[in-house]
């Protein structure tokens, strides 16, 4: 049986992977802090924070109290960085923008993963969420996510 090479003899290679999340924060307490004009530029915002993990932000929507993040992930940063990055920024941009020094997101987040084939549906679904949220609540939009994801899930946990 040949020997099996040491770690530090092993060429290092490029890593090639696309790697998509469909992100969404919102607000602590549910509160409304994210204005249409905010949201109308929240997908140049989110680009911006994702260039420093080498990522992108491919679309960005939500309402009064939630956002939703369509984001390209590097594989040369780790999910909780990237994760990080846009929760930081994210916050600093909603109390910069809207004036709301004490603004703050739930503590819980939600990160599924996007395959390449289903970008354009997720693209479309985050960037009608102005429509969408006419006919349905965030509460209700989150639980069937979480349902068709198989998330498990404590209800009196997720808003506060």
């Amino acid at each position: 049986m040949p020997e099996m090479p040491e770690f530090e003899n092993v060429p290092k290679g490029e890593i090639i992977a696309e790697l998509y999340l469909h992100i969404i924060f919102w607000t602590a307490k549910l509160r409304p802090a994210l204005s249409p004009d905010m949201l109308a530029n929240a997908r140049q915002e989110m680009d911006q924070a994702m260039f420093t993990v080498e990522g992108e932000a491919l679309a960005a929507g939500g309402a009064a109290n939630h956002l939703h993040i369509l984001a390209r992930l590097s594989p040369d940063h780790s999910f909780q960085e990237a994760i990080d990055t846009l929760r930081r920024r994210c916050a600093t941009w909603v109390a910069q923008t809207g004036g709301t020094r004490d603004f703050s997101w739930n503590e819980n987040e939600v990160a599924v993963s996007i395959s390449p084939g289903d970008l354009k549906i997720a693209r479309e679904f985050i960037e009608s969420q102005d429509s969408h949220h006419e006919i349905v609540s965030f509460q209700c939009e989150l639980k069937a996510i979480f349902d068709e994801h198989g998330f498990e899930y404590d209800e009196h946990e997720l808003w506060d």
